[in-house]
């Protein structure tokens, strides 16, 4: 009984962590409206922010596409975004062309 308690409260806790890189917006009656564009109903679509949005017909929903590393070596390294793939890569401080290891991250 123990482990299924706390089964449901590590779940309930990643789809608080999950949620919390989406935010919604009510859907106008022609469709959904992001930076002055309009959307029709049911379309999908990657903004230059690095989220994907999708125009359900009760809402709009736009969830951040970036993993944001949060357990690597913080005294040596440092995340640096890379915009074209929406990543964020972590790098010697020493020597930017020498990657990290990430340990984990939320996205």
């Amino acid at each position: 009984m123990r482990y299924l308690l706390l089964s449901l409260l590590i779940l309930a806790l990643l789809r608080t962590f999950c949620e919390a890189r989406c935010w919604r917006k009510p859907v106008g009656k022609n469709g959904c409206i992001k930076h002055g564009k309009l959307h029709q109903v049911h379309t999908v679509w990657r903004t230059n922010d690095c989220e994907r949005c999708e125009c359900k017909p009760e809402e709009l929903v736009c969830c951040s596409q970036v993993f944001t590393p949060t357990n690597y070596d913080k005294k040596k390294c440092v995340p640096m975004f890379h915009k074209p793939s929406c990543s964020i890569h972590v790098v010697k401080k020493n020597n930017p062309l020498e990657f990290c290891k990430v340990f984990a991250g939320v996205g």
